[in-house]
């Protein structure tokens, strides 16, 4: 199997905490307590809010800045939504904007899965900041070329979890068989080769499954 990366945008980084403590500790009692914080009872430390105001500031005129205006808000579900087509379509489009193989074949679908889209879009103004939210994750675009078979059984699992975001193909289901499928407007070839758009979290085996192992492979 090929495999080519192309690098997209980034969202945020984790941070991640670490505790540790000795094996000859033990717990004693707990006890716990809420504290409601509001505007009555909190107040603000003047000193690191001015420290911390023109980083705020130049960080909330960019994620504020309008992208586009939607007709309609997009919203997330399966098998297949609003918002899953629209990303799904866009990340195929701009991957074979700038992938430019030796074998001029460009990505034939785009595969990505419902978990990763944290946040849906809403009518009217879209920011940059919804942008992040809707897919705030340190991930890459991958482009794996799998055979006909990979893709059958791609298409099966995608029929048994009951869909996920793609675009590039037309998929229809007898119960829980393979019916018709078109991928790019052609009847689908189990003699050829494709090319799978996907982010290196699947592509590693991440999140959809298969009843087999629990994963789809890309091998």
């Amino acid at each position: 199997m090929k495999y080519h990366r192309l690098q997209f945008y980034i969202a945020f980084l984790p941070i991640a905490l670490f505790i540790g403590c000795s094996g000859s500790t033990k717990i004693r009692s707990v006890q716990t307590a809420s504290i409601e914080f509001n505007s009555q009872n909190s107040t603000v430390d003047s000193s690191a809010y001015k420290l911390i105001a023109p980083y705020k500031n130049g960080m909330d005129k960019i994620m504020n800045e309008v992208l586009v205006i939607s007709d309609s808000a997009l919203t997330k579900g399966l098998p297949e939504s609003s918002l899953g087509n629209f990303v799904s379509d866009a990340v195929l489009k701009k991957t074979n904007d700038f992938y430019k193989p030796a074998d001029h074949q460009p990505a034939d679908i785009c595969l990505l899965n419902n978990g990763g889209l944290r946040a849906q879009l809403p009518k009217g103004p879209i920011t940059r900041g919804n942008a992040f939210e809707l897919m705030p994750f340190e991930n890459s675009i991958v482009i794996l070329t799998i055979s006909g078979n990979k893709m059958e059984q791609l298409i099966q699992s995608l029929i048994n979890f009951n869909g996920a975001p793609f675009a590039g193909a037309m998929i229809t289901a007898k119960g829980k068989k393979i019916g018709d499928v078109k991928i790019n407007g052609n009847a689908f070839d189990i003699n050829r080769n494709y090319k799978v758009v996907t982010s290196d979290y699947l592509a590693a085996g991440g999140d959809i499954k298969s009843k087999k192992d629990g994963r789809i492979k890309f091998e």
